[in-house]
């Protein structure tokens, strides 16, 4: 059987203006990295179809320890009190070279 440990997946969706300020938080915060997308959909706000820079959202997907996720919610959080639009979704995932999200990314 393999050894899997917990770990917290957070997922951010937003405007692609944000991509310096998002990779600077998850840096901050310690992540080990991060998987960023380019993303089109619709939603409440309508549709994003990626045609244009200003019509393209973000999909950022982070692996942190417990501990470490509270800190990158507080700095999305402030974004959105900022009055940016953002969906942050936050999973339970089991990973398993956990050693590897132990550590943060050398910059």
């Amino acid at each position: 059987m393999h050894r899997l440990v917990p770990e917290k997946l957070v997922t951010v969706i937003t405007t692609d203006v944000l991509e310096h300020r998002l990779i600077a938080a998850v840096r901050r915060r310690g992540a080990s990295g991060y998987t960023l997308l380019r993303a089109r959909g619709a939603g409440s706000d309508g549709l994003q179809s990626g045609n244009l820079e200003i019509d393209t959202n973000l999909l950022l997907k982070v692996i942190l320890p417990p501990e470490r996720m509270s800190g990158l919610l507080d700095d999305l959080d402030a974004l959105i009190g900022q009055g940016y639009h953002l969906t942050v979704f936050v999973a339970d995932v089991a990973v398993l070279d956990h050693e590897k999200f132990e550590r943060p990314m050398e910059t």
